[in-house]
C-alpha cells in the first residue's frame, strides 16, 4: 500500500506554529479532506506532504507518487472554469498514487462541477483535498480539521462530521454547566466559612472578656484558629480558581461567530426593483445578452444559473451600474449593495470603524457600536481592512452594508462563498436569513442556495 505518513511533525512561521507534534497517515484508498479557518495552515500542510517544504522536526515519510494542483489564478485568455477543468483532467490523467487537490471546485459551474465529481468518485487512488465545498465534503470516505496547530480526524462525510461536532459541543456546554455549577457552590462555601470565622471569633471574644485567661493564652488560641480557618479558605480558594478557569477555556470553546442584523427603522421596498426590456450587450464581437429582459421585485430571493462565460456576473454588473448596455432599457429602483467576488467594497487602507463610517452613513459612535455587533470589539475595530483574512473581511463588509438602519433593498451577491472556510460560510448564511430585503445571487455552492432560502432561479442562456 502507498502512504504517507506524518510523525510528530512541527512546522511554523515566525512564532505560528501552523503544526504542534502533528501525527497522522495518508494512504493510496481513501478520499480524505482537510478543513480548518483560513490561515491555520491546510496549504502547508499539502506542501509538506509532497516535500515542497521540510519540517521544523518530526518526520515525513514519503511511499507515494503524488500530484499537487494548486489553486488556480484565473487568467484573460480562459475563464476560471475553464482553466480549473483542463487542470483537473491533468491531475486525474497523472495517475498519481494520492492527488493533493486545493479548493478545486472554484471557479467551476455546475455542470463542470458534476464532471469533476465524476471524475473523482471513479479515481481508484488516494485523494486529499483541501476545500470549503460542503457538496464536495459529502462525497469524502474522511474529515480531517485543523485547529490550533493540531488534526483532529473525523471518519466520514460532512453529515458525519457535523453530527459529531453538534454531540462535541452537547458535552463543552454541559461541562461549562458543571463548572458554573462548583463555581456557585465554592462561593456558597467561601460566603459560608467567612460567616462561621466570624462568628468564632466574636465568641471568642466574648468568652476571653468572661474568663481568667491571660491575654497571651487568648491571642494564642485566636492565633491558632485563623491559622485554620485561613487554611480552609485557602484550599476552597484554590478550587474556586480551578473552576474559573477550566469555565473560561470551555467558554473560549463555545465563543459563538454569529452576528446579529438590527431591524431597520425604514420598510423594505415592496414593488419593481429591476427592470429590464430588451437589452443588448456585448463584449467586443462577443454577444453575451440580446433582447434580453428581467425583472426583480423586493423581497424576492433570486439565483442567476448558467454555465460559465454565460453573462451571469456581466449582469449583476449592469444592474449596479458598472456596466452600460449597448441598448434596451435598465431601470432600478430602492438602494442596492453589490458584493463581489473580492469583496472589494472597503477601503483597504481604512479601518473597520472608518469603513462602516462610510457605508453605512453614521456617526463614529455609532460605527464603533455596529462594529462590536459585528464581532469586532476594542482594537480589532481600528484594523485596517487591507490586514484582514477573508472570513473577517466578509463581516466587516457585512457590517458596513448591513449593521445600520439604512440597509440596501436589494442586496446582489457574486459567489460570496469563494475562498470562505465553512465558518464564515455558516456567518453568511446567518446574517442573510436575518436580512429582510431582496437578494440576487450568483453561486455555485448548491448548500448554501438552500440555506439561504432562494426562492427563484433564472436561468441565463448562452
Amino acid at each position: 500500500m502507498a502512504f504517507i505518513s506524518l510523525s510528530n511533525v512541527f512546522f511554523g512561521y515566525n512564532d505560528n506554529n501552523l503544526l504542534d507534534g502533528v501525527s497522522v497517515a495518508f494512504n493510496d484508498n481513501e478520499h480524505v479532506a482537510i478543513i480548518g479557518d483560513n490561515g491555520c495552515g491546510k496549504t502547508t500542510l499539502l506542501r509538506l506532504l509532497t516535500g515542497d517544504l521540510l519540517p521544523d522536526s518530526g518526520n515525513v515519510t514519503r511511499n507515494a507518487s503524488v500530484y499537487l494542483l494548486n489553486q488556480i489564478n484565473v487568467s484573460d485568455s480562459k475563464s476560471g472554469g475553464e482553466q480549473q477543468m483542463f487542470a483537473l483532467m491533468r491531475a486525474f490523467e497523472s495517475g498519481a498514487d494520492i492527488l493533493l487537490l486545493d479548493e478545486p471546485t472554484n471557479n467551476l459551474d455546475v455542470d463542470a462541477k458534476q464532471k469533476f465529481f465524476n471524475r473523482l468518485n471513479a479515481y481508484q487512488n488516494g485523494v486529499i483535498i483541501v476545500s470549503h465545498d460542503r457538496e464536495l465534503l459529502q462525497q469524502m470516505d474522511k474529515i480531517i480539521e485543523m485547529r490550533n496547530g493540531r488534526l483532529y480526524v473525523y471518519g466520514g462525510n460532512y453529515d458525519f462530521y457535523t453530527a459529531q461536532k453538534q454531540i462535541e459541543s452537547d458535552n463543552i456546554y454541559s461541562k461549562y454547566i458543571d463548572a458554573q455549577k462548583s463555581i456557585i457552590r465554592l462561593n456558597n462555601t467561601m460566603n459560608i466559612a467567612q460567616n462561621t470565622r466570624q462568628h468564632h471569633e466574636a465568641k471568642q471574644k466574648k468568652e476571653i472578656a468572661n474568663s481568667r485567661r491571660s491575654k497571651l493564652e487568648a491571642n494564642a488560641l485566636k492565633g491558632k484558629s485563623q491559622e485554620t480557618e485561613a487554611k480552609k479558605r485557602a484550599i476552597i480558594q484554590k478550587k474556586l480558581d480551578e473552576q474559573k478557569s477550566i469555565q473560561q477555556s470551555l467558554s473560549e470553546q463555545m465563543r459563538n461567530d454569529m452576528i446579529k442584523i438590527p431591524v431597520p427603522n425604514k420598510p423594505f421596498y415592496s414593488k419593481e426593483l429591476v427592470h429590464i426590456q430588451n437589452m443588448n450587450f456585448s463584449y467586443d464581437k462577443k454577444i453575451i445578452f440580446q433582447n434580453f429582459d428581467f425583472t426583480m421585485y423586493g423581497k424576492s430571493r433570486v439565483r442567476l444559473v448558467g454555465k460559465n462565460g454565460s453573462g451571469k456576473s456581466t449582469l449583476l454588473k449592469i444592474i449596479c451600474g458598472e456596466l452600460k448596455p449597448l441598448s434596451g432599457v435598465v431601470k432600478t429602483y430602492g438602494k442596492i449593495a453589490y458584493v463581489n467576488q473580492d469583496l472589494s467594497i472597503l477601503d483597504k487602507n481604512k479601518t473597520v470603524v472608518e469603513n462602516i463610517m462610510e457605508t453605512a452613513d453614521c456617526l463614529k459612535h455609532d460605527a464603533h457600536i455596529i462594529a462590536a455587533n459585528f464581532g469586532f470589539r476594542g482594537d480589532a475595530s481600528l484594523q485596517k481592512c487591507g490586514m484582514l483574512s477573508g472570513g473577517e473581511l466578509l463581516k466587516a463588509t457585512l457590517a458596513a452594508i448591513l449593521g445600520g438602519d439604512n440597509q440596501p433593498d436589494l442586496l446582489i451577491l457574486d459567489e460570496p462563498t469563494n475562498n470562505l472556510e465553512i465558518k464564515s460560510i455558516s456567518v453568511l448564511e446567518n446574517a442573510l436569513n436575518q436580512y429582510s430585503g431582496a437578494i440576487l445571487l450568483v453561486s455555485h455552492d448548491k448548500t448554501f442556495v438552500k440555506n439561504i432560502r432562494i426562492d427563484t432561479e433564472i436561468n441565463i442562456a448562452t
